[in-house]
């Protein structure tokens, strides 16, 4: 079963939504299903992931947290939102409206 919570602020336009990376998930994957809930489009109709950050890199430093029970976090931005990704299979969306367009 998928687990998205969203939230929001009252006097904020802006939208949170934070997702757990489900078993044999790939974390690129978690990634674009917390993107697609936060754009409320399909997953399909998202751009690659690949053009804004390094996957494999990202899917090694992740495996490499857990494997050492390190922690680490890696927050990248995406057109007008900003993803955190952690090393507990955790991943937030927010959009951040005050992003200039790239």
């Amino acid at each position: 079963m998928v687990h998205h919570n969203h939230s929001r602020r009252p006097d904020d336009d802006r939208v949170e939504i934070r997702t757990v990376r489900e078993e044999s998930e790939s974390v690129t994957r978690m990634i674009l299903r917390g993107l697609s809930v936060v754009k409320n489009v399909p997953i399909r109709e998202l751009d690659p992931l690949y053009e804004q950050v390094e996957t494999e890199a990202l899917d090694s430093l992740l495996t490499h947290a857990e494997g050492t029970e390190s922690t680490v976090s890696v927050e990248f931005t995406t057109d007008d939102h900003t993803v955190v990704v952690t090393h507990r299979d955790c991943v937030c969306v927010r959009t951040d409206d005050h992003l200039a367009p790239t």
